[in-house]
């Protein structure tokens, strides 16, 4: 029987980052089909309502714990691997948060300048903007670290 290999503090953050990114959909979908048939709203108005379901993206403030050594009461240390394996996933995740940025910016101008000719940017759109993008910047960045992990991983067997 293979023994299984205690994860690592990164490995555990990205899990968890994933876990409840996917906790925030599940529930942002149930929210827009509950809104939609109770209160009898179109799919644009219960998928707007809906949006706050991803608030629960907040409890990945709580993933600093992972890289906290109980033993030692102390902060767990890593190695020059899983610094690089931080570091690129950051870049990654960073790459993809600025290239969305982007695009969603001048997309929203350039439908509303030249489909709607509407000068002004909606207020309401730069909070989603900031929170699309974040949800975007960790969700790559720890699916980047999970890649890399297992990347590694198969190089030492070889």
């Amino acid at each position: 029987m293979k023994q299984s290999i205690p994860l690592a503090p990164l490995q555990k953050v990205a899990w968890f980052n994933l876990i409840v990114f996917a906790i925030a959909v599940a529930l942002y979908l149930m929210a827009v089909s509950f809104f939609e048939w109770h209160f009898h709203r179109t799919l644009g108005a219960a998928s707007l309502n809906a949006l706050g379901m991803f608030g629960v993206c907040g409890l990945w403030g709580f993933g600093v714990y992972f890289n906290y050594d109980r033993k030692r009461r102390a902060k767990a240390n890593m190695d020059e691997r899983e610094q690089l394996i931080s570091l690129r996933a950051s870049m990654v995740g960073f790459a993809i948060f600025c290239e969305i940025f982007v695009v969603l910016c001048m997309g929203v101008w350039a439908y509303l300048s030249y489909v709607r000719h509407q000068t002004t940017v909606p207020i309401g759109f730069l909070p989603f903007l900031v929170m699309l993008c974040t949800i975007v910047f960790v969700v790559t960045q720890s699916i980047a670290i999970l890649v890399q992990y297992k990347r590694s991983a198969a190089d030492d067997t070889l």
